[in-house]
Order: C-alpha cells, then sequence, then structure tokens
C-alpha cells in the first residue's frame, strides 16, 4: 500500500458562531475525508482576537491535532499564561516576542509511522500593520531546514499578499511538502502542485459566517466606516468551512494531491 498521511488544513475560525460551528461539524469531516490529521488557524477564535485558554481546551479536547495562529496572537494576554500548558499550539516563528516564553511553541512534530511532521507559522513582512517586528520568513526557513532536512515540513503562511504567499511557495518547493497560505479569509482557487511536488494554496479561506466581511459582521464595518466605530464578529447562518485536504507520500515527502473544500455548515 502507498506509505501516504492525509492532512486536512482549516483556515481561520473567527469567532463563537464559527468556533462552535466547527467543533460540531467535526465528526463529520473526519468521516467525509478520513484525515490523519488536522490543523487549524485558531488566531481569531476568541471574538475574532486571539485565543484564550478556554477556547484552546475545547478544539483540545475535541482532537484538534495542530492550531497555528497569526498576527493576532499576541491579542489575548492569555496566551502568556497558558501556552507553556501546550504542546500542539504553533506561534509565528519569525516574530521577535521579547521573551522566551514562546520559542518551545514555534513548531510542532508530529510522529506518523516513523516519520516525523513538523508544522511551522511563519509571517509575511510586506504589510507594515502587524506591527510586529519580523524576521525574514524565507531565512528563518532556510535556518530550519539546515537543522533538519530530514522531516516532512508543513507550513502556514500567515500574509496579506498573494504575491508573498507564492514567492514563498515556490522559494521552499521541493523542501516543504505543503504551504498554505492564511490571514485573508478569503479561499484562493490556487491549489495545486508547484513543480518540485509541494501542495500549495495562496488562501486556504476561512470558517465563519457566509453573509458577512471576511467574517465580520458587514454593518459594523460600514458603521466604522462612516462613524468610525468597533466591528464585531458575525453570528449570521449559515457558515462556510474553507479548507483543504493533502495527500503526502511519507518516503519522498512530495505531495500527490491537494483537494480545495468550501462546504456550508
Amino acid at each position: 500500500m502507498p506509505n501516504k498521511v492525509k492532512i486536512l488544513a482549516v483556515g481561520d475560525i473567527i469567532g463563537k458562531g464559527a468556533r462552535n460551528a466547527f467543533i460540531n461539524y467535526l465528526s463529520t469531516l473526519k468521516e467525509k475525508y478520513n484525515y490523519d490529521f488536522i490543523i487549524i488557524n485558531g488566531e481569531n477564535t476568541s471574538h475574532g482576537r486571539g485565543m484564550n485558554y478556554k477556547h484552546y481546551r475545547r478544539y483540545n479536547n475535541n482532537n484538534v491535532d495542530v492550531i497555528t495562529m497569526g498576527n493576532h496572537v499576541l491579542d489575548n494576554k492569555e496566551i502568556y499564561n497558558y501556552i507553556e500548558k501546550t504542546n500542539n499550539l504553533v506561534v509565528p516563528g519569525n516574530i521577535d516576542y521579547k521573551t522566551d516564553v514562546f520559542d518551545l511553541h514555534k513548531q510542532c512534530v508530529l510522529d506518523f509511522k516513523g516519520y516525523k511532521i513538523k508544522i511551522i507559522n511563519l509571517i509575511g513582512q510586506m504589510d507594515d500593520k502587524f506591527k510586529l517586528e519580523i524576521q525574514n520568513p524565507l531565512k528563518y526557513f532556510d535556518t530550519l531546514y539546515q537543522e533538519d532536512n530530514q522531516s516532512i515540513y508543513i507550513v502556514d503562511y500567515h500574509a496579506e499578499y498573494t504575491l508573498e504567499k507564492n514567492l514563498f511557495g515556490y522559494y521552499v518547493d521541493g523542501r516543504a511538502s505543503l504551504v498554505f497560505g492564511t490571514h485573508t479569509h478569503v479561499q484562493t482557487a490556487d491549489e495545486r502542485l508547484l513543480p518540485n511536488k509541494t501542495a500549495y494554496i495562496s488562501d486556504v479561506g476561512m470558517c465563519g459566517s457566509i453573509d458577512s466581511v471576511i467574517g465580520y459582521d458587514y454593518q459594523s464595518f460600514i458603521d466604522k466606516i462612516n462613524k468610525d466605530t468597533l466591528t464585531f464578529v458575525s453570528l449570521r447562518k449559515p457558515l462556510m468551512l474553507n479548507g483543504i485536504l493533502v495527500e503526502i507520500d511519507l518516503d519522498s515527502k512530495q505531495a500527490t494531491s491537494i483537494l480545495r473544500i468550501n462546504e456550508t455548515i
């Protein structure tokens, strides 16, 4: 039989409605796609800004294998207190956090059939609104790969621009097995295998309200533009779940297929 692993990656889960719907839909996802591991982006989990410990535990207790973050990683300050209790929460590795509390959480290693699958989370440099001190993600990956070129690499690349994500995909083509973009909450239709068999998509999308502006209440965005008020997460139903299912050959570390997922839940 082919020696493969199936990875399901789900885009940014935005707020209470999406969080609950996703967890309730997990058994259906497992039955339908028969994945070996599931990775979710959780940086918008708690009211759209970061993730608190209660919500982390709920994902963890419902068999989510890996949770990645993004530019909202520090928005919920609880993370400073609970991250040391986690072993599957991955923060962007190329941020200078000014503290060593995050150092052991810049990657997550899954053991599968004697192979090591290393999940990392990187943040883009081209959008200065992130207001974080960010290291060059290409050089950061180079350093990791020089230290360990035997693992299977999966990268959540959290960035605004499709150009930047696309560039990174080609830069690591043949070294990473999967690169999926997050952050824009809008699923792109460019899923493919790159020339050296890295599975790639510019943005995997989101889990959130269909009738919304990237998961947030559209009227609150209109009011923000006209009256400078706050925006808030939409709880309107139905919701959509965006993701990808990727199959990777464990021996060659090459992706063999990528399927884009867009479901109403």
